[in-house]
């Protein structure tokens, strides 16, 4: 386990997870369409493995009793990046220990919609929060580190388009179209950091077939490990 200074180069703060299940994590800004195709390979994961060994879930606010800190983080008003750094930070202490740990233990697969990488992306290169200080809270939370991480990449001007057209509103984090440009620009870093972990999608593709690619990594990833059977 490691941690690095502001803009270092290793995100290994998080645990390798010594059980058969796995941990898949979609990732990307606002309107990249991480939702519809988490939605999508859950669905044909579970034709295969059954849906009892899939869990699907998100942050912030994946767990029970998760909404109220989901709703002040995502429709809030908080002007400091301390404390949004802060909660999203418990949020995901919560999330480990009440959905993810425990499914990792069972066997699961995990699909999660956003995760550490949001938070790297968002608040340290979006938002310029030192990433030590992410770094070194995550040490100490022993978050368990993503096996296979699907970022989904899009124009900024696309993903704003397909938030008007969805919604007609924007979140507080949408409406921002330079902070997307940053964090876009973060998740960049993390691939180049991580490419055996962080697999960059052209989120202007064909959503089918996106998901049938990243169906087949998982698999592939599930009969490596052992997780197959």
């Amino acid at each position: 386990m490691t941690v690095s200074g502001h803009w270092g180069s290793s995100t290994s703060f998080d645990e390798r997870h010594p059980s058969l299940g796995l941990f898949i994590t979609f990732e990307g800004i606002d309107g990249s369409g991480k939702s519809t195709l988490a939605g999508s390979v859950f669905r044909k994961l579970a034709e295969r493995l059954g849906t009892d060994r899939m869990v699907m879930t998100h942050e912030p606010g994946g767990w029970d009793g998760g909404e109220v800190l989901r709703e002040t983080l995502i429709g809030g008003d908080l002007k400091s990046v301390l404390t949004e750094t802060l909660l999203f930070l418990a949020d995901r202490a919560e999330h480990v220990e009440r959905v993810i740990r425990p499914g990792l233990g069972a066997g699961k697969v995990i699909l999660c919609e956003r995760y550490s990488d949001s938070t790297l992306a968002y608040q340290v290169f979006g938002k310029s929060f030192p990433r030590g200080v992410v770094e070194e809270i995550s040490a100490g939370g022993r978050f368990p580190r993503p096996d296979l991480t699907f970022w989904l990449d899009v124009p900024v001007r696309v993903a704003l388009g397909r938030i008007v057209a969805r919604k007609g509103k924007p979140d507080r984090f949408e409406k921002d179209g330079p902070l997307l440009e940053r964090i876009r620009l973060g998740y960049g870093t993390l691939c180049h950091e991580e490419p055996e972990r962080v697999k960059r999608m052209d989120g202007t593709n064909d959503p089918g077939d996106l998901a049938d690619t990243m169906v087949s990594s998982i698999m592939a990833l599930l009969m490596k490990k052992g997780g197959w059977r």
